[in-house]
């Protein structure tokens, strides 16, 4: 372990000092001393960097006041003067009172020496041991630089950056995440915390690096023992933060520590630039692949193997594509533009969810919609088993990311299952059917399967949808062709009727209108259009065609 910094009680015991006598508190003995310098002037407080011993015969400040050497004291306890030496007997043969009485109040020890002593045979002891500390600090720094800059090219990541920092300054170290979950600690007991209380404590530690904070705090895994703790904050590119955490559990951190602490957190940035630039690499190949194999391009087995075994993408198990977007729920309040701001922001968290409910699945985020491959077990094969469990998953998700946010609804299409990756190109386009189709009857939250579709599955392979109109009967196109003004109460009425199988009651209670409103407007219905609802194959082409109208309309809008 390095030596600790040259402090005031150190100088005590020098043998030029056996004969001084201190006055001031206890807590002054620990005052570390990083410059000597002598009085000359009143005004020596301008040109102090903190941390000196100040000596003097009380020769410049003779004639002030009671007031202005208060004053004067008070300057000094500014800049952290780690202690005043007095040379009695050349002006005054004692110390003077109003000196005593200031140094006590603004907590400045005094050290009284004889008028035998020169300034220069103090002086130069100092002078020496704070050269040699530095020395040392530079031996040290370089030392500690190697051993983290060696622990970066062997890429052993944050556990063997802390546990050889936890080496160093005999503390336990913990690496946290941006919202304080530990990530990797050296001493478990220390992993968790409460009680967090900001406190400001600099002392001895000054023109550090990285910005830090002291933080006091409990401990529960140590029987609720106390203790404070140094946070620094570390942030890379693209706004990745994690906070460096060393819990003074063995002894208090020093400047030295504070070497070792620096060059840690350098380790650890450029582990996380590193590690960034590796993920958007990975990230950027696995996208280029996942978009070859949607799209259905054609490539040899060998080409889409080799890249596929480049990021562990395996192409010989079954998947499932499911489509994940957001959609605003509130389109008319005002709040479009804010919403659109910070969508980015929030897929960002629905990607959260997803790769922490699916941790195993492959996810693909779009500007407008979250791809994911859904990986299927073998035993789940059965159409119902592997859909319940995906619907079971996707509502957390929805119910987590609504707690967050309402302003959004998560819609998500499910495609089937395709006996491999290369296959991937048919259960998108499934997905991205049951997504578009799902939207048409639904404003809000809905996870629907391309199975659960039913006709619309066929209608949906019509690409030409002005083709359709042809597929809508000659009865509901009567009704389409009728008086604008009572038309749409009548189609409302007419696909409620047929939706409740025909029962007046109930379609009355949906429609909330009364029961011979809609025995009225069914005997208009049959008039205009001559619709036989005694005929099961007439009905069921009514139904169709109001499917077929939905289509049409999604298409146009």
């Amino acid at each position: 372990m390095a030596k600790v910094e040259y402090r005031v009680k150190d100088l005590l015991r020098k043998p030029i000092m056996k004969d001084a006598t201190y006055l001031g508190d206890t807590s002054g003995l620990n005052n570390i001393i990083s410059g000597v310098t002598v009085l000359e002037s009143p005004d020596i407080a301008k040109w102090l960097k903190g941390g000196e011993l100040l000596i003097t015969s009380l020769f410049p400040i003779r004639e002030l006041t009671d007031t202005q050497v208060n004053d004067w004291i008070s300057r000094i306890a500014e800049k952290k003067v780690s202690a005043l030496i007095i040379k009695i007997q050349k002006v005054y043969s004692e110390i003077p009172s109003n000196i005593l009485e200031a140094s006590k109040l603004h907590h400045v020890p005094i050290i009284q020496i004889s008028k035998d002593i020169a300034f220069i045979d103090i002086m130069y002891p100092v002078m020496e041991e704070l050269f040699n500390d530095r020395v040392k600090k530079l031996e040290y720094f370089k030392e500690v630089h190697d051993r983290f800059t060696a622990l970066s090219l062997a890429d052993e990541g944050e556990d063997g950056i802390i546990n050889t920092l936890e080496e160093l300054i005999g503390n336990p170290v913990a690496l946290y995440d941006r919202d304080f979950r530990c990530i990797t600690t050296t001493n478990n007991a220390v992993s968790l915390f409460y009680g967090m209380e900001r406190i400001n404590k600099k002392e001895g530690i000054k023109n550090t690096k990285y910005p830090f904070h002291r933080q006091r705090v409990i401990f529960p895994g140590l029987q609720e023992q106390k203790c404070e703790q140094i946070v620094v904050t570390i942030e890379t590119i693209n706004h990745i933060k994690m906070h460096l955490i060393i819990s003074e559990l063995n002894k208090e951190v020093t400047s030295f520590d504070f070497i070792a602490i620096e060059n840690a957190v350098t380790a650890l940035s450029l582990g996380l630039v590193k590690k960034f630039a590796i993920a958007e690499v990975e990230q950027k190949f696995k996208d280029d692949l996942i978009d070859d194999l949607i799209s259905g391009k054609k490539q040899s087995l060998h080409t889409l193997q080799d890249r596929a075994n480049v990021i562990n993408f395996h192409l010989d198990i079954e998947y499932v594509a499911v489509l994940f977007h957001l959609e605003g729920t509130h389109p008319d309040n005002g709040q479009v533009e804010v919403l659109h701001t910070h969508q980015q922001r929030h897929y960002k968290y629905l990607r959260e969810l997803i790769e922490f409910y699916q941790r195993d699945a492959i996810v693909r985020e779009r500007s407008n919609v979250i791809i994911v491959l859904w990986k299927i077990q073998q035993h789940d094969t059965n159409d119902r088993e592997w859909l319940k469990k995906i619907k079971t998953t996707v509502n957390h998700i929805q119910d987590k990311f609504n707690k967050y946010n309402n302003d959004f609804a998560v819609q998500v299409g499910i495609g089937n299952v395709v006996k491999n990756a290369l296959d991937l190109a048919k259960t998108y386009q499934e997905a991205q059917d049951s997504l578009e189709l799902g939207q048409l009857y639904n404003q809000g939250n809905f996870a629907i399967s391309f199975n659960e579709l039913g006709v619309y599955r066929l209608l949906y392979q019509i690409k030409d949808v002005s083709a359709l109109t042809n597929f809508i009967p000659q009865s509901l196109q009567k009704l389409l062709n009728y008086d604008y003004s009572v038309k749409k109460d009548l189609l409302e009425t007419l696909k409620v009727f047929l939706q409740t199988s025909q029962n007046a009651a109930k379609t009355a209670q949906l429609l909330f209108v009364h029961y011979k409103t809609v025995t009225y407007r069914i005997e208009r219905i049959k008039e205009i259009t001559g619709i036989d609802f005694e005929d099961p194959e007439e009905t069921l082409a009514v139904q169709v065609g109001f499917k077929i109208l939905e289509v049409i309309d999604k298409s146009e809008k």
